[in-house]
């Protein structure tokens, strides 16, 4: 009996320790989408358009307070894909600076509910699929799977 109350005690310390030891990471701000993405650092030709990309993949992220060509390709997109919302919001012509500030978001937002996918104002690879990007070589607006 006695050492089954010291055996329940041993594993119960141990069930203790494990608990308060392991570490608990929250999701990031922007879901987990974002979790799973890398940073969009440039933009390429990808399937006849221009869209943000971390080297070769297109499946990245971007948020408030990034800054780099990818931003830029995307506020150059929404200028030229999304004019009529970005006009409704307020914020066309949308100053392509490269920086995704709250004027940039403001308008990602807004491109993202006029095509129906959740709009909380961060681009990923959800994003990219629901939105309509500018062509390369000048050519007209496209999705891009």
């Amino acid at each position: 009996m006695l050492l089954r109350r010291v055996l329940t005690i041993f594993a119960l310390a141990a069930i203790a320790a494990t608990a308060t030891t392991t570490p608990v990471m929250a999701a990031p701000a922007g879901g987990v989408e974002a979790m799973a993405t890398s940073t969009c650092n440039r933009w390429i030709s990808y399937n006849g358009a221009d869209v943000p990309a971390y080297g070769s993949n297109v499946n990245c992220s971007l948020r408030r307070g990034n800054a780099n060509s990818a931003v830029f390709q995307l506020q150059v997109t929404m200028n030229v894909c999304y004019e009529w919302v970005l006009r409704g919001q307020g914020v066309y012509p949308l100053t392509a600076d490269s920086s995704f500030g709250p004027a940039t978001e403001k308008a990602l937002r807004a491109v993202q509910s006029a095509v129906a996918t959740p709009s909380d104002g961060v681009y990923g690879p959800n994003t990219r699929k629901a939105i309509y990007h500018q062509g390369s070589n000048g050519s007209s607006c496209k999705q891009v799977p």
